[in-house]
């Protein structure tokens, strides 16, 4: 009788398998392992106590396991991850017996430890949005479509139209004289009863 420890062996492409025997079972493992993480799944058989170690052989068709067991020789077939019993004792003449290591417990793969996430770069500021002849710009949340101009700011009324502007200027100019408040100095118009800047009462 050998005495319960588990049997690790190397298939390739980071494939192995894991055979264990306990309470009359033989346990088989195939792990698939790969950068950061592992996979692995378990199969369970009614075999009885091994006799000897396990062997696994490398065929055309996979791999074979061979358990020696009290109750004889059982074989046991694994394609990818797929395991199956086969009925019949396979032609093994011609196939590559591989290396079987003793181990305690089935090896676990460490985890790399996590990566810390680079910093969140700004949000680079919107450009203004154009469709067809139709532009819109959100800062200063106006929109331009050919000749037509809407803007959503307030309108500055303390500050006289162009037109009006040029009016008085050529009004001023017909009347020849220039007025000014004698509180703060800024031009006004002959007509204006209080200073447009201070407030000042005219004359």
């Amino acid at each position: 009788m050998v005495v319960a420890m588990g049997y690790l062996c190397e298939l390739g492409a980071g494939q192995s398998v894991y055979l264990e025997n306990l309470q009359h079972q033989t346990l088989v493992t195939i792990v698939s392992s790969s950068p950061g993480q592992q996979q692995q799944s378990s199969s369970g058989m009614q075999t009885g106590d091994w006799t000897a170690p396990p062997e696994v052989f490398r065929s055309s068709s996979g791999f074979v396991v061979k358990l020696c067991t009290a109750q004889g020789d059982r074989f046991v077939h694994i394609q990818g991850s797929r395991l199956s019993t086969l009925n019949e004792i396979p032609a093994l003449a011609e196939a590559q017996p591989l290396h079987m290591q003793q181990v305690a417990h089935l090896p676990v793969a460490s985890m790399p430890p996590m990566q810390p996430l680079p910093p969140m770069q700004p949000m680079a500021p919107m450009q203004p949005m154009t469709m067809g002849n139709m532009q819109m710009d959100r800062d200063t949340m106006s929109m331009q479509m050919g000749d037509m101009h809407m803007s959503l700011n307030p309108i500055d009324r303390s500050k006289p139209h162009p037109s009006q502007t040029h009016a008085l200027d050529v009004a001023e100019a017909a009347d020849g004289q220039r007025h000014f408040c004698s509180q703060c100095g800024v031009a006004i118009k002959s007509s204006d009863r209080f200073c447009a800047s201070c407030g000042h009462r005219l004359n």
